[in-house]
């Protein structure tokens, strides 16, 4: 085995004229959402974590998802997300939100629908009428973007006001990008069932149709 010296190697190759090609690679983002899952999963609580159950129970509540009803809300129209307002986050003082009084049920009774109020308000003013995500949508797009920072905020400041007592959290996980991930993974998850979902209702639809068609026949 022969053993070149670093600097002499270099320094050869310059004198003699020999190109060298160099191949950076750059790593490609997991396409599979399971694969991207257990990618992000190394990084944040498991899924049975109180911290997780906590940051969904939030979501959900702020979704109007109950026990009752479980069904994700219609996706924004295009004129919605077109009249989504973009301003800083930080800009809007959650303290100076109007509290919309609500007599909703919630998924849970152990987060005070208070905060649901705030984080609606809020909503309200970057006119998003209605809060849910872009589920048709793979990746995640703009107003998914704007409608977690919204969710992560209102969640920490909810948290910072002793809202989740009846959660045992560590507060060495509730920092904004750990709370950001688990809401994303969550979402991930949403829109790969909603996008199985909509291929299994176009296939019975299908399927409907060519069995009136055949009975049309005869």
């Amino acid at each position: 085995m022969k053993f070149y010296n670093v600097p002499f190697y270099f320094w050869f190759i310059k004198q003699n004229h020999i190109p060298v090609k160099i191949n950076f690679k750059i790593p490609k983002v997991p396409k599979s959402t399971r694969t991207l899952n257990k990618l992000v999963s190394s990084h944040i609580p498991p899924s049975q974590d109180s911290l997780c159950i906590c940051i969904k129970d939030f979501t959900k509540m702020i979704l109007g998802l109950t026990k009752n009803n479980n069904n994700l809300p219609l996706p924004p129209s295009s004129d919605e997300v077109d009249t989504a307002t973009l301003l800083n986050i930080t800009d809007v003082d959650i303290d100076s939100l109007r509290n919309i009084a609500t007599e909703e049920a919630s998924i849970t009774k152990r987060i005070p629908l208070k905060y649901m109020s705030l984080c609606l308000s809020e909503m309200a003013q970057r006119n998003i009428q209605h809060p849910t995500f872009q589920w048709d949508v793979k990746g995640q797009t703009r107003w998914d973007g704007l409608v977690i920072d919204i969710l992560v905020k209102h969640w920490l400041y909810a948290k910072n006001k002793e809202a989740f007592q009846e959660y045992p959290l560590q507060s060495d996980f509730c920092t904004k990008t750990i709370v950001s991930s688990i809401v994303e993974q969550w979402l991930r998850g949403q829109k790969a069932s909603y996008g199985k979902d909509k291929i299994t209702n176009q296939n019975l639809s299908r399927i409907k149709k060519k069995v009136s068609f055949w009975f049309f026949l005869h």
